[in-house]
Formats: C-alpha cells, sequence, structure tokens
C-alpha cells in the first residue's frame, strides 16, 4: 500500500478545470487522497468514512496514527450525521463562525471511525470558507478527513508549490487554490464540556468565542484557556503531542514579545547575524519587517550573500507575520539557511496562535523550554521539602553566582535573573529543613538556607514557575497527573537530562532524610553534578549565557 502511494504521477489541478477537477473528486469518492486548498493551510483528504482511505493519509504523510484527523463539510447540513450531540455551546459557535477558521470537537458518531479521531470518542469538525475546499466536498460527496497537507513535522503548506514538494509521487492530485488567506491553521476548540477549551489556538481567538456565547446568553463558569497537553495524554487535536512546523535548520525566536521591545529588534537580529558568522554559519535566515530589514541591508552590504531575508511585513504587523510563517520558515529553509531568526509578538489576540506555532518551530519537542524573557524562575521539588530541593536550590544559586555574571544572549547588556526556589508534594507546611542540609548548604556552597521552612507545592506556585524540576521521575509523573496544565514545564532530573541527550549522568536523586550527615554530602555532591550539566543547556533554551 505503501508503494503504491508514493508511486503516483501527481497532477497540479487548475480548479478552472472542470474535467480535471471532476477527476480529483472522483478519486475522493474512490477512496484516494486529494490534496485541498482551504483559508488556513492546505489539506491532505480523504473519505472521513472510509478507513482505507484514511490509512493512506497516515502513510502518504508520515503521520503518527494517535494524532487525530479534523474532519471537513461543505455545509452545517453534513455535521448531523458526523456527531452524536450538538450541545448549546457548539450551537453557539458553529452559527457564529462557520464557515470560517474554526475546528469544533464534539462527540462523534458511529459514521466516524477510529483511525480519523485516534480512537477517541469525540471528533474535530471544520467547515471551511474557501470556496473551492467547499466545491471539492460538494461534489465528491464525502466528508473530509484532512491534516495539513505536509510531511509528518515540517511546515504547514500555505501554496500548492509546498505540497507538491512533499507530496509529489504520494497522491494522485492536488488542488491548486493559491495562496492560503489565514496562513495558520484553524483554532480547535473542545466543545463537549460546560464551557469551551481551546486546544489549539487560531484566527478565531478566545476573545472572539467569549463575546459570541456572551451575545447568545450563555454565562462563562471558568475562563477559557490554552490547554496544555501533558506527555502521557492522548492528543485531542492535531498540533498537541508530536514536534511540527518545523523546518530543518534550527530557529531562534528573539525579543520578549511586547510592543516596547519592538524598538531593540534591530539589535537583536544584527547581534543573531553576527553570532552566526563567529559560529561558522555560511548562510542565516530572517524572518523580520520590512523597516529592520532594509536597516540590516545597509549594515551588512558586505555579506549580503550570506544573508537571506523573508520580509512579512510592518515589523509590527501580527497579522502579517502569522499569515507569512508558514512560507517563510519554508523559503528560507529551502534558501539552506543554517539558522532562522524570527521575532516574537505579544502573546494576546492573533499573537497567541502565531507564537505557539513559532514556539514549536524552535523547539525540538512541544516540552522543550521557551526562549522568552530575561528573568526566569525554577523551582525545584522533592517530597517532604526538607532535604533534596532545598539543597538544589542553595546549589543551584551558588553555581550560578559562581559562574557569572550572565547576561542575555540577544543583548549582552541586559542581565540575565534566575530565582531558584523549592516546594515538596507531601511537604508539611513550615516544617525546618534538616540540620545536615543547611549545614551543607552554608559550609560548602556559602548559601543561608537557615530560616527556610517547608512548603507544599500548588498549581498557583506553578503557574509562576518556568521550568519545574522534581528529584525523581515518581514525583515528576504526579505533578503532571494532578495539574495537567502545568505539565509542560514540569521535569524530573532525570527526563531533563535525557531530553537534553547529556550523557553518564544519574538524575535520580534519592531521600536521604533519616540517613548519617555522609549521606547528604552524596547527594550533595550528585545535585552539584546534576546542576553543572544541566544550566548551561537550560541558560542556553532561556537565550542566557
Amino acid at each position: 500500500m505503501l508503494q503504491e502511494i508514493r508511486d503516483f504521477d501527481t497532477i497540479l489541478v487548475d480548479p478552472s478545470d472542470e474535467k480535471t477537477f471532476s477527476d480529483a473528486a472522483r478519486a475522493l469518492q474512490e477512496g484516494e487522497v486529494v490534496g485541498m486548498p482551504t483559508e488556513t493551510v492546505y489539506g491532505l483528504g480523504a473519505d472521513a468514512r472510509n478507513p482505507e482511505a484514511v490509512k493512506k493519509i497516515y502513510e502518504a504523510k508520515g503521520r503518527p496514527s494517535d494524532n487525530p484527523l479534523i474532519v471537513h463539510v461543505a455545509s452545517k447540513e453534513m455535521i448531523k450525521n458526523l456527531v452524536s450531540e450538538i450541545n448549546p455551546i457548539a450551537h453557539v459557535l458553529i452559527d457564529a463562525f462557520m464557515p470560517g477558521p474554526i475546528t469544533i470537537v464534539m462527540k462523534k458518531s458511529p459514521i466516524v471511525p477510529d483511525c480519523v479521531s485516534a480512537g477517541l470518542d469525540t471528533v474535530g469538525i471544520r467547515f471551511p470558507i474557501h470556496p473551492i475546499a467547499q466545491k471539492l466536498i460538494k461534489e465528491s460527496g464525502v466528508p473530509v478527513a484532512a491534516p495539513s497537507a505536509n510531511l509528518s513535522g515540517s511546515p504547514s503548506p500555505t501554496k500548492a508549490e509546498h505540497v507538491m514538494k512533499d507530496m509529489k509521487g504520494r497522491i494522485p492530485y492536488i488542488i491548486d487554490g493559491g495562496e492560503c488567506q489565514v496562513g495558520l491553521e484553524s483554532t480547535v476548540v473542545d466543545a463537549t464540556g460546560n464551557w469551551p477549551q481551546v486546544l489549539r489556538p487560531g484566527a478565531i481567538t478566545i476573545e472572539d468565542m467569549e463575546e459570541a456565547l456572551k451575545a447568545a446568553g450563555i454565562e462563562k463558569p471558568l475562563e477559557l484557556k490554552l490547554h496544555k497537553a501533558t506527555p502521557e495524554e492522548a492528543p485531542r487535536a492535531p498540533g498537541m503531542k508530536y514536534r511540527h512546523y518545523a523546518p530543518t535548520c534550527p530557529v531562534k525566536i528573539i525579543g520578549n514579545g511586547t510592543l516596547d521591545d519592538f524598538s531593540n529588534y534591530l539589535v537583536y537580529y544584527k547581534q543573531e547575524v553576527q553570532n552566526a558568522f563567529m559560529e561558522g554559519k555560511t548562510k542565516v535566515g530572517l524572518f523580520l519587517g520590512e523597516e529592520i530589514a532594509e536597516q540590516l541591508k545597509v549594515l551588512f552590504e558586505d555579506k549580503k550573500e550570506r544573508i537571506v531575508y523573508y520580509i512579512y511585513g510592518a515589523t509590527g504587523d501580527i497579522d502579517a507575520a502569522s499569515h507569512h510563517l508558514f512560507d517563510g520558515l519554508r523559503t528560507l529553509d529551502e534558501d539552506r539557511a543554517q539558522l532562522i531568526v524570527a521575532p516574537a509578538f505579544p502573546e494576546e489576540g492573533l499573537g497567541i496562535a502565531y507564537m505557539n506555532r513559532l514556539f514549536k518551530a524552535a523547539s525540538e519537542n512541544e516540552n522543550s523550554i521557551d526562549p522568552q524573557k530575561n528573568e526566569r524562575n525554577i523551582l525545584f521539588i522533592c517530597s517532604g521539602n526538607t532535604c533534596r530541593s532545598p539543597l538544589a536550590e542553595a546549589i543551584f544559586r551558588s553555581i550560578f553566582k559562581a559562574t557569572g555574571p550572565h547576561n542575555m544572549k540577544a543583548n549582552p547588556e541586559v542581565p540575565a535573573i534566575v530565582t531558584a526556589s523549592s516546594a515538596g508534594t507531601f511537604a508539611e507546611n513550615g516544617a525546618e529543613y534538616t540540620r545536615d542540609s543547611v549545614q551543607l548548604a552554608n559550609f560548602e556552597y556559602e548559601e543561608d538556607i537557615s530560616q527556610g521552612r517547608s512548603r507544599i507545592v500548588t498549581e498557583e506556585m506553578i503557574t509562576k514557575q518556568d521550568l519545574v524540576l522534581c528529584m525523581t521521575a515518581d514525583l515528576s509523573r504526579y505533578l503532571r497527573f494532578k495539574y495537567p496544565d502545568m505539565g509542560d514545564k514540569v521535569y524530573s532530573f532525570q527526563e531533563l537530562i535525557d531530553d537534553l541527550s547529556i550523557p553518564n549522568v544519574d538524575g535520580e536523586v534519592t531521600d536521604p532524610y533519616g540517613y548519617e550527615y555522609l549521606v547528604y554530602m552524596e547527594t550533595a555532591k550528585q545535585l552539584d553534578n546534576i546542576i553543572r550539566e544541566l544550566m548551561p543547556e537550560i541558560l542556553d533554551k532561556w537565550g542566557m549565557v
């Protein structure tokens, strides 16, 4: 089957060619896969009711089969057969935003096979506004399951030529609908509960949905927010679990994402280009605004052959940056850039979706630590918060000071600040730290923790952290289970060591409580080794040096 998929003489279809367009629609009816435009990105479509056809999507795309697909329809009437219920919240969102760039997750009907929903009892329904997508679905007469039409993990396609590059020989037809108007995948919202839960941000923002629900008289029982999947959680929507949107070369995010910082972006871009040249990179790709591009072209006139510019529009235009992000990543990657530099935007409105995709493009996986600001918080966790975590807190502070001063890589004049603290999963609030931990911190690391007291970790506490490091994997799994929305920032030492591929370091730190001073010394020695290995990697991920 896989060989058949890859042996097609792929045809690029002009929608005005009625005969070839009908051939493509017939191919959908007969269980084949067709590349189709939507207003968001191009999709890779097959009959959502046909498991064999859906299997061909996974084979062509190289996509994990536990990642659910979105089912596309051409009318609101088509939705009824695909879901078992449309609750009042779903009704409001359908009426307010369909057709449009939104996917609504509802309880599925028996007509939707498990291979579409990845075994879940829900299905994401999308009614695209793109006229060619609607025409193809209507003419084929089938609901169309379609992820983005790229090889799994690479940037989503926003032009037909992007699809041809990834899917030539893998599918029979690609419909050329021109450049996508939105450029980022649809907003995905779970409407199965008593209030929507955003699984993937997009052009339809949280504020848009809240306004529509309020206008319909539906009261807000809790905050509508972006859901963050834990490593153990089955993804309920595309883009929640696996590495996405990433070109083959590294992507570096600059700036802290505030409008006030935009005036510094010229300095940041200049610094990144100079650093890249010093590191021996022969070509740097810049995704940037027009004003900054013009100044950089003057500054680096003598190195113009080593810089590739992709200008998305005005520097502060989030609409333009979002619309062109995937095309920019693909274009710069195809121009053989060895590093792509892109700007941060405020995480509000459309900026939430833009930063969501950019962070994933810049990360080795979806749980990587995101570079953004010059002040960071790190929390160390053990069980009782009287032995290991207070020691780790003291050791981290001591090493950070001894190896400093630390600064931001993008702007060396800005100091890098990291605040370390500790807590326990089963701590007794207010208990004194053990005498041996206090003595070790004082005598070996010149850190006074004698006034510290144990405290139990809370969700509010985790919310304020940039990274939470646990002494054992059991503790990190417990926190991710208890606080699933916080799971993306919780690691055990060993999990982070494995994630960063650091060899020959034992990251499981056993509890010395009740043992003699020599055991505490061995624990401190182990923590010292772990923190010295992890600190440079953590600081680098945070854009610090």
